[in-house]
Order: C-alpha cells, then sequence, then structure tokens
C-alpha cells in the first residue's frame, strides 16, 4: 500500500463547512476574509503555538508542519517559531506571549482548551495578527482561518460502532463499557468524549460506563490505566478510548490476562493496526476513525494566503476518515515501527528518517 494512498485516505473526505453544530462557533464572521486584509511583504516569521508534546502523534505532527514550512514555504518564511504547551492553558498562553515578543508575522495554533484561549486570540484577531486555527476543538469566533478535523465525529463514529457490536452479541443496545479518556479538559477529549461518544452512550439507558480513566494518549500512561480498570472490571463487553495508543494498550492488557477480545475503538496507530490484523481470527474486531497530523500544515497554507494577500474560506472542516475490519489490511504498514500514525503527509523516505531506519 502507497504512502499516496494513505494521503488520499484523508484528503478525500474533505468537508468544507457543512457541520451546522461546528461551524456555529463562527456564524459572526464573513464566510470569507477580505482580499488584502493580511497583506505583508515577505519573508515571514510565523509561530506555531502547539497545544501538547512528547507523544509519537504529537512528533509526527510537528515534524509535518516543519517539513512542509521548509520544503514548500522555505522561500517565503524567514523564521520558524514553534512551542509546546504540554496540554496546559497558562503554559500556552506564557507560549503566545513570548511569540509575539518575538515579532510573528502570523501565528498557527492548536489550542489546549475550546474555550480558555478565546480572550486571548480575540485579543490578536482585534490588533490586526492572522491567526490560523488548527486541529483540536475551538469555540472562539474571531480568527482569520480554522483548518480542524471533526472530534466530535470522530468520538459519535466509534461509540455507534460499540452501540452495534453490543446489539449483535445482547439483540439490544446494553452491556458494561470500559471508557479511556486521553487529558480531560483539553479539546480533543471534550470533543471526542463529551460532546460525541458519551452523548451517544446516554441515549442508551441499558449501556452503563462502569470504569473511566485517563490514558493521556500515551502507550504507558494507557497501560496502566487499562491494567487497573480490568482488573476491576473483568466482565465488560467493550472498551471506547479515546487514542489509539491506548487502544493497543488495552488489547494488550486483555491478552495478558486472559481476557476475551472484546470490541475496542482504535485510532489510525500503524501498531494498533499490527495487532488488529494479527488477531482477526481470533475474533478481534475494531474501528478506526482518524485525526490526520496534516491538518496543521492546511493551518499553515491558509496562513501563507492571508499573508500573501489572498481571499481564503475562512472555516474548513475535515470530517475523520475510518477505516474498518474491511480495509485496515489496506492501511496498515508492515515495515514501519508501531508508533507510525498512518494518515500522514511525510514522504516515506521522510518518515524512515524520522524513525532511524
Amino acid at each position: 500500500m502507497s504512502f499516496k494512498r494513505m494521503m488520499v485516505l484523508g484528503l478525500a473526505v474533505l468537508m468544507v463547512a457543512g457541520l451546522a453544530s461546528s461551524v456555529a462557533a463562527a456564524e459572526e464572521l464573513s464566510k470569507f476574509t477580505a482580499f488584502g486584509e493580511y497583506k505583508k511583504q515577505p519573508p515571514y516569521k510565523i509561530g506555531f503555538a502547539f497545544h501538547g508534546g512528547g507523544i509519537s502523534w504529537d512528533i509526527q505532527c510537528v515534524t509535518g508542519f516543519k517539513h512542509v514550512a521548509e520544503k514548500q514555504y522555505g522561500h517565503l518564511i524567514d523564521k520558524l517559531f514553534i512551542t509546546e504547551a504540554q496540554f496546559k492553558v497558562d503554559k500556552q498562553i506564557a507560549d503566545i506571549e513570548d511569540l509575539m515578543a518575538k515579532g510573528i508575522d502570523g501565528l498557527v495554533i492548536s489550542t489546549v482548551s475550546p474555550t480558555a484561549l478565546i480572550p486571548t486570540l480575540d485579543k490578536l484577531h482585534d490588533k490586526g495578527l492572522p491567526v490560523a486555527v488548527v486541529l483540536a476543538q475551538y469555540d472562539g469566533k474571531k480568527y482569520g482561518a480554522l483548518r480542524m478535523t471533526d472530534g466530535t465525529a470522530f468520538g459519535r463514529v466509534g461509540a455507534e460502532w460499540l452501540v452495534e457490536q453490543l446489539k449483535k452479541k445482547k439483540g439490544e443496545p446494553k452491556g458494561n463499557l470500559l471508557v479511556l479518556r486521553g487529558v480531560p479538559g483539553a479539546g480533543a477529549d471534550v470533543a471526542r468524549w463529551d460532546r460525541g461518544a458519551k452523548v451517544v452512550f446516554d441515549k442508551y439507558p441499558g449501556i452503563k460506563v462502569v470504569g473511566e480513566g485517563a490514558g493521556k494518549w500515551a502507550y504507558d500512561e494507557g497501560k496502566r490505566v487499562a491494567s487497573s480498570l480490568l482488573a476491576a472490571h473483568k466482565d465488560v463487553d467493550g472498551i471506547w478510548s479515546c487514542g489509539g495508543q491506548m487502544s493497543l494498550a488495552a488489547a494488550e492488557v486483555l491478552v495478558e490476562m486472559g481476557l476475551p477480545l472484546i470490541p475496542i475503538t482504535g485510532e489510525d496507530y500503524n501498531g494498533f493496526f499490527k495487532f488488529w490484523v494479527n488477531h482477526k481470527k481470533d475474533g478481534f474486531s475494531s474501528v478506526a476513525p482518524t485525526f490526520p497530523s496534516w491538518i496543521a500544515t492546511r493551518g499553515l497554507s491558509a496562513l501563507i494566503d492571508l499573508l500573501q494577500g489572498e481571499t481564503v474560506e475562512r472555516t474548513v472542516w475535515f470530517d475523520p476518515p475510518t477505516i474498518d475490519d474491511q480495509t485496515v489490511e489496506k492501511f496498515l504498514v508492515p515495515d514501519l515501527p508501531d508508533t507510525l500514525w498512518v494518515s500522514t503527509s511525510l514522504p516515506k523516505e521522510v518518515l524512515k528518517k524520522m524513525y532511524g531506519q
């Protein structure tokens, strides 16, 4: 399977401003920015205020951002500053202040929280700084561009799939579930769980969440939390997971504890795909909505267009591409490590270098 196919997976499902609930946050803005509104002569100083830092998805996202900045926009960008907030609102606000002190001409930001950064970004917008908001859920109304995956749909897709698995097993939507959260309060967690999956499960009185823990989107922490939850609740019917590393961790805990391979929702994490494919013969089943890291680079592209004086569509949402039992083999990359996130725009030679191959 080619990496071109993997990129097409994400690009083919681009959905522009069609999600009423998601786009509601931008109703007070014009659909398009004005011609020349943010025009400035290059070269540019660009800031990228990233919400997390350290886990493999974050590393791949930032690496992809740097790659596009250099290869596609190197002739326009003089300096690129990247900060990592480690999911801390106060740190991200301080990061933005530091970037402003460096004299940036535009900002790309994936916000730590859907709401906590609104006053800060409103001030930047009112000052005339072009801001492109990317990746995580954001409820603010003022920005130059927004390029984002619908995290609510991510959570809903997995939850609806689990409901169907319960129906197949028990003839009706009932059963006990475990939930692996990311970082509660973080934008992606709020969208995927609070606004997505939980809303689905709450419709069915027979479905009970008997255990919940925060795996912080990491394999090690996910395994610790999954081990604790499964030790306390061995007789559960499924696991809803907020991220792929935690999905792999939970699946491995089932095997290690000798428990049945119950349905677990996943994500496009190569290690999880390897487990999934290897254990399909044992009856393991999953579904994997994806969170493409290349969406951050779409924000960079929009920001550069704004600085070049172009008119851009202000709000663009990307529906999460979904991989299931019938398609997982097509997207598994057996010759790259578990830590690869499959929905990527990085060339394979860059990924090999990144993973030390």
